[in-house]
């Protein structure tokens, strides 16, 4: 086993020679030939050795006794120690998490506190090939995303160092032997033997019948983890190309916009790819809750033939789609939308997105182009009211005959959805709509070339 070990290390790079190397220590057979084998290499690679070890308050003294066991074993073959008690029901009860999941939390916040307190350069984990194998099956039952399938790292950045899993090459029996040849003492955790966790019936019910099938399934899932490793951190370097081609919003009200017609250029596998990576910075990498049937619905809206769609998502994630422009963005109701300002002769007002409307005095000769708008003074009622548009609007559009509703005039210039909540419009006091900006304007105002006339203007410093 030694030699096998001594390999996987050097091939990985985990452990160096002058390093400090933590041991995460729970006294069962897995952990203690970890710190047995560290013990064995602890004079050749130079190496100094820290046991840890966390009593999580689960079982009583049985508990309490395990610390003082893996305590006894280090001052016995001359190593440091450090332990701790946490109490993992109080934090279930303030984080409103499960058990083994608030046990995780604290054992790790632990060991990173070491890790900086030792100026440790490496945690040491017991983590074997079986267990590896229970990870990934498990994973193929919760998710068909390739990414998901990744099992444990080998390696991966840790405090102010790095965790590493010497052990993933070897299977549980291997360990056995080794503690049976070098007469290493364990403690056995009853609690593995229970069901009511997902991986010990993994353990217990699924893994006997693959090991029988597959003496050498560890060693074969460990060579798909690596490689699926390999080749998804190849995909999403790639996928960067396409969140090249994307809109990212920069301050706290997190936005991702893109154009459909280049985001289909891609090749598939990097559509989904940047799917989950967007995902990834508007959760912050909390995804737990996305799986493959939203990637599909995703896909799906991305193809559909309507030009208009919406997707809602864990925790208010909203994907729109209006025309060639999809946004993804979280959930505001209606209400935070709306804005309403007044606005005299002279005045300037400032809309949400910083663009610019001012009035002034003008003259029948003005022209007008899309962003300013004058009007006969003598058939408007001041001050105006720039604000954003409500359910049954309707404006008297110029050239035409009779009104049109302005959700028909959006319909009509193929304005997205999500820009018409917050789309400017302009009225006169007693309500009638002069002017849906940039879009249309009407022609009941403008009667008339005699006379004390008005002059709207917009300016969008964006586009400037």
């Amino acid at each position: 086993m030694e030699q096998i070990v001594h390999s996987f290390v050097k091939e990985h790079q985990l452990i160096s020679p002058h390093q400090t190397v933590l041991a995460a220590v729970s006294g069962g057979p897995d952990s203690m030939a970890l710190l047995h084998f560290l013990c064995s290499i602890k004079n050749s690679w130079n190496l100094k050795i820290i046991g840890l070890s966390v009593d999580h308050g689960l079982r009583g003294q049985e508990s309490q006794d395990d610390l003082e066991f893996v305590k006894n074993q280090c001052e016995e073959w001359g190593i440091e120690f450090a332990g701790a008690s946490v109490d993992v029901h109080s934090h279930k009860r303030e984080a409103g998490t499960g058990t083994q999941e608030s046990a995780r939390y604290l054992r790790y916040q632990f060991f990173e506190r070491m890790m900086e307190e030792r100026q440790a350069d490496v945690l040491a984990m017991g983590h074997h090939g079986d267990d590896q194998a229970e990870t990934m099956m498990m994973q193929l039952v919760r998710s068909a995303r390739p990414e998901s399938l990744q099992g444990m790292p080998v390696q991966r950045p840790f405090g102010r160092g790095k965790l590493v899993r010497p052990f993933l090459s070897l299977s549980k029996s291997q360990i056995a032997d080794y503690n049976a040849w070098h007469h290493v003492r364990v403690r056995i955790d009853p609690s593995n033997e229970e069901t009511n966790y997902t991986r010990n019936a993994f353990r217990k019910h699924v893994m006997p019948f693959l090991k029988e099938q597959n003496p050498k399934f560890h060693s074969h899932m460990q060579a798909m983890s690596q490689r699926m490793r390999e080749d998804q951190a190849y995909i999403r370097e790639q996928a960067g190309e396409v969140l090249d081609t994307m809109y990212f919003s920069s301050n706290m009200k997190k936005i991702v916009q893109f154009s459909l017609s280049t985001f289909k250029t891609f090749p598939l596998a990097l559509q989904r790819s940047a799917f989950h990576l967007i995902l990834n910075y508007l959760y912050v990498n909390q995804t737990e809750d996305i799986s493959y049937l939203h990637e599909e619905m995703f896909m799906n809206l991305l193809y559909d033939h309507k030009p208009n769609a919406k997707l809602d998502f864990p925790q208010g994630l909203q994907a729109v789609r209006a025309y060639d422009e999809v946004t993804l963005s979280f959930d505001r109701s209606d209400e935070e939308y709306k804005y309403e300002y007044f606005l005299n002769a002279g005045e300037t007002v400032v809309l949400p997105d910083g663009a610019h409307l001012y009035a002034d005095w003008g003259t029948p000769q003005e022209k007008e182009g899309d962003s300013v708008f004058t009007c006969d003074a003598h058939h408007v009622k001041l001050p105006f009211i720039v604000r954003t548009r409500r359910n049954g609007d309707r404006m008297r559009v110029r050239g035409m005959n009779g009104s049109k509703k302005v959700k028909d005039i959006f319909i009509d210039q193929k304005i997205p959805s999500n820009l018409r909540k917050t789309w400017p419009l302009v009225t006169d006091s007693s309500g009638e709509i002069l002017w849906l900006v940039g879009l249309k304007k009407s022609g009941g105002s403008t009667d008339g070339s005699s006379g004390t006339w008005l002059r709207l203007h917009y300016e969008n410093k964006a586009e400037t």
